[in-house]
């Protein structure tokens, strides 16, 4: 597939083109944020790029530049209602029309459940699912001012919808279901406008997420090491936004667990119709 070619998803008018486009990245600085900026300039995007790390912001401006696009940095704490609408404004002021969103903004939160603070817990959600919701009210009406085909992409996990006995991260696991579940509602509510919807839930991707996470286990991180290229993924994501997918996924070995799980939540519904 041209990837600089958007096909039509159903439903939608679809992209003739990324060139001349602005997309808005929360969490922007490493990671899969970082390698989809990197995509979509040398697609002809024009970039807002959002993260708390302000240095590896800066980095990302200036290894972007030699596209010539335009970049525009802001250090944001996404768990911030006022910061992301403050930041909405100046993106469109500076860049005009914007035409993709990127929620992908995240953090690990491992251990056991009983184990975590309650601030432990507040920080995970407010950063991996209020970001997102944050994005949705302060982001999404600059991609739906303008009535052009637009996407939303929000940045869930594999664990959002099956949880990996191996290793204890039921917190995070618990935020990346509620991200495919507003994925999902945003997607119904939005099916007749010009905006479509995507959920990527990755498989291990090499990020330095597990890198931050004081209570990342020895095998998460060694899994995360071992993950897929962010690079990789970013291409994943952008032939996905072609096609007209909504669930995006990474190669991984998920397809055993999600059927042994799907069997089980069928098995009981015939159970309670009989």
């Amino acid at each position: 597939m041209d990837s600089a070619a958007i096909r039509p998803r159903e439903g939608h008018s679809g992209f003739d083109s990324y060139t001349g486009r602005a997309a808005i990245i929360t969490g922007a600085a490493s990671g899969i944020g970082l390698a989809l900026a990197h995509a979509l300039a040398a697609r002809g995007v024009d970039l807002a790029l959002a993260d708390v790390d302000a240095a590896g912001l800066e980095a990302a401006r200036k290894a972007i530049a030699p596209s010539g696009r335009r970049v525009v940095t802001r250090v944001l704490d996404v768990s911030r209602d006022a910061e992301v609408r403050d930041a909405a404004a100046e993106f469109e002021a500076r860049l005009g029309a914007v035409h993709l969103l990127f929620n992908n903004a995240g953090i690990d939160m491992s251990g056991s459940l009983e184990s975590l603070a309650e601030s432990d817990w507040q920080r995970v959600f407010g950063i991996n699912v209020f970001g997102v919701v944050h994005g949705i009210r302060h982001f999404l009406p600059l991609l739906r001012r303008h009535g052009e085909p637009a996407h939303v992409i929000n940045t869930a996990s594999g664990a959002g919808l099956w949880i990996n006995p191996q290793v204890a991260m039921g917190a995070y696991a618990a935020t990346k279901s509620a991200v495919v579940a507003l994925s999902e509602a945003l997607e119904q509510e939005l099916a007749d406008t010009p905006v479509g919807v995507s959920v990527l839930c990755p498989g291990p991707v090499a990020t330095p997420i597990a890198q931050r996470s004081p209570q990342a286990s020895p095998e998460l991180r060694a899994a995360i090491a071992a993950g897929a290229p962010p690079a990789a993924v970013a291409d994943i994501v952008l032939d996905a936004i072609g096609a007209g997918d909504f669930y995006i996924f990474t190669p991984s070995r998920m397809r055993e667990p999600l059927q042994r799980r799907f069997a089980r939540i069928l098995d009981a519904l015939a159970r309670s119709d009989r």
